[in-house]
């Protein structure tokens, strides 16, 4: 279980507490389920340098927005909870992990696409203690940033807000610290600071330059127990 601190909307300048419970389920090392996306390795290579390849399908299920989120948004109409199909590679070696994760909107046909690169650093402090540094950065298709970020004809009249067209292109860049402490063999103790800016297009919306903000902070606190 967990209690997180997250934007009121992506692009937001406030936020909301939010518990949600922490499910990450295994299969060995074929079948994953973590924070709502589910993927299989069905591809698993090692190269002669050290360097493990993994890659396989994945489902997973896309936040929507309400309108009622924010002061900003009324007017703009609500984006419906959406299911993502796609696929992922992953590069690891010595404590480093390198991703790419492809996700594509199968239920929604106007939240479009998204292209997240990754790349993670562990970091072991001590038996208990294991820290984790990541550096992303996430590509968006046409549609979803006309669904996330743009402001149409329609939802101009209603909110007030200035039409705006939102293109393709690198939506955000962000960095994230994880801790995990084990308390005993089967309960952990978790906390994760994000940063991420919202760039090009995605800033440069009304609902963000103006209403809200590029600049995106999270963090989130809870424990863990292993089954």
């Amino acid at each position: 279980m967990g209690l997180n601190v997250i934007p009121e909307y992506e692009g937001s300048k406030g936020s909301k507490t939010r518990a949600l419970p922490t499910i990450n389920l295994y299969y060995g090392d074929s079948l994953f389920f973590t924070r709502m996306t589910a993927g299989a390795n069905l591809l698993h290579y090692k190269t002669e340098q050290g360097m493990s390849i993994t890659a396989g399908p994945l489902l997973a299920l896309r936040r929507g927005r309400n309108q009622d989120d924010n002061a900003a948004l009324n007017g703009l109409g609500d984006i419906g909870t959406g299911l993502d199909a796609g696929g992922f590679v992953r590069f690891l070696k010595q404590g480093w992990q390198a991703s790419v994760d492809v996700r594509q909107n199968i239920t929604n046909s106007n939240q479009g696409a998204t292209v997240k690169l990754s790349a993670v650093h562990g970091i072991p402090i001590g038996q208990k203690l294991k820290l984790r540094a990541n550096l992303e950065t996430t590509w968006a298709s046409t549609d979803y940033m006309k669904t996330f970020f743009g402001i149409d004809a329609l939802q101009s009249a209603q909110s007030g807000i200035a039409q705006y067209t939102a293109g393709s292109g690198f939506k955000d860049a962000g960095v994230s610290v994880m801790a995990d402490y084990a308390i005993t063999r089967d309960w952990s103790g978790f906390a994760t600071l994000r940063y991420k800016q919202l760039l090009s297009g995605a800033a440069d919306s009304p609902i963000v330059a103006s209403l809200g903000s590029k600049d995106q902070g999270s963090a989130g606190i809870g424990i863990k127990y292993h089954f």
